[in-house]
């Protein structure tokens, strides 16, 4: 069998919890953007969010669908599915006992083998939606992609 990608060693270590693996995968200084924490730096923030994932989903299941990578290896993009079912607590929230599956896509910059920047998507809303209007967490708003434009178009004029 190949060696895993670093993709592939992230979603594995997730699912086994495996932290030290997680911390050697990305940069100290790594920059999050996700649909709760925009722009939030550093692997402390990442490893206390997926070990409350953990606690708050007993047995979360990860299953990686897609992943490619840019030509010169500095960026990828990925698509995995996380099977929860919540019974324990969430940063102080009390467990629902709501299960379901998220589906969600993932762009990473690279350097030096180790992720500096992640940037989450989430296609199925199911585990947001219990975090949100089960438990009140608020979601970021007017948020700034932190890649540069590829290309923009200009905004249309509105038609009576």
């Amino acid at each position: 069998m190949s060696e895993k990608t670093v993709i592939q060693r992230y979603i594995t270590a997730l699912g086994e919890q495996d932290w030290a693996a997680i911390e050697e995968l990305y940069s100290p200084d790594v920059t999050l953007y996700t649909p709760s924490a925009w722009g939030v730096k550093g692997v402390g923030f990442l490893l206390k969010f997926c070990q409350a994932i953990h606690v708050a989903h007993p047995g979360i299941r990860s299953v990686l669908h897609d992943e490619f990578y840019s030509a010169d290896g500095t960026r990828a993009a990925f698509r995995f599915a996380l099977h929860w079912h919540n019974t324990g607590p969430y940063f102080g929230h009390e467990a629902t006992g709501e299960r379901g599956t998220s589906i969600e896509q993932h762009t990473v910059r690279l350097e030096q083998g180790k992720i500096v920047e992640q940037v989450v998507a989430v296609s199925t809303l199911r585990l947001h939606f219990l975090q949100r209007e089960s438990w009140g967490i608020d979601y970021v708003r007017d948020v700034a992609d932190p890649a540069p434009e590829i290309i923009s178009a200009p905004r249309a004029e509105l038609r009576s």
